[in-house]
């Protein structure tokens, strides 16, 4: 699922502007006033680091394409790993580089220049539906990949249970940030066209807990009925079926992990 027509390059690039930076992301992010609390990132990141540890044991050089402020990469350098980052956006790359002293540049995902094959590890988190060329993203994300490595790639669900109880009201349905819309399906025919194999999708990830796997909240119209109904679905039910709804498939993201070839 793709937006078409969609807005100019240059159109989609102001989106990431300062004042989104600064005013939205780092807010959401519980970033205020430029303050944070790093040992609350090692918490919220550490899920993901044990998958990456499953998935890829020991430490090695690790890589994130559209690493925003830099969170996720300075959990993982502090966990023992060493890391590098490429973001769009001045500001963040500034943000990471100059706040977080992380190796982060400001390069797209399509035209990154780091060496071939030195990577272990290449991470990108809800990033790959924003790109003007998916494919061509994961091929530069293969090339850096040293043989063996592995990438982990999330994305939101087009085949949520909440994309179908929403319909079109859903938030990710967001034409302007989010230029492709990907399925369990679509995801791994990504990847393998890169040139990637073995594509596991994680079906039951410690670090989502009920809202991350059917949220009612991220939606165009919280006052309808059909998001009512949902939202009493989720407050009543939610506890109880969440983990059922991730092993069949339905949470709000995906997450693939596969490896760069022998």
């Amino acid at each position: 699922m793709y937006a078409n027509p969609r807005l100019s390059p240059e159109e989609i690039w102001q989106r990431y502007s300062p004042d989104y930076f600064w005013n939205e992301y780092l807010p959401s992010l519980g970033v205020r006033n430029g303050q944070y609390d790093l040992s609350y990132f090692d918490s919220r990141h550490a899920p993901m680091l044990r998958l990456i540890d499953e998935r890829r044991p020991g430490r090695g050089r690790l890589l994130e394409i559209g690493a925003g402020a830099g969170f996720f990469l300075k959990a993982a350098e502090r966990a023992g790993w060493d890391v590098a980052g490429v973001e769009v956006s001045r500001e963040a790359a500034n943000f990471a580089s100059a706040r977080l002293d992380l190796d982060v540049w400001q390069e797209s995902a399509e035209t990154m220049t780091f060496a071939p094959a030195s990577f272990d590890v290449v991470v990108m988190f809800d990033v790959i539906e924003h790109l003007l060329d998916p494919v061509l993203s994961l091929q530069r994300a293969r090339a850096a990949l040293r043989t063996g490595g592995v990438v982990i790639v999330s994305t939101p669900n087009v085949n949520s249970l909440t994309r179908f109880a929403l319909g079109i009201d859903w938030a990710v349905l967001s034409p302007a940030e989010h230029l492709y819309n990907f399925s369990a399906h679509s995801l791994d025919l990504a990847l393998r066209r890169a040139g990637f194999s073995g594509v596991i999708l994680e079906r039951k990830y410690d670090g989502f807990g009920v809202f991350e796997t059917m949220n009612p909240r991220y939606t165009h119209a919280p006052s309808t009925l059909r998001n009512k109904a949902y939202r009493a679905l989720v407050s009543t039910m939610g506890q109880v079926v969440y983990r059922q709804v991730q092993r069949a498939g339905l949470a709000d993201s995906l997450i693939a992990v596969a490896s760069a070839p022998q």
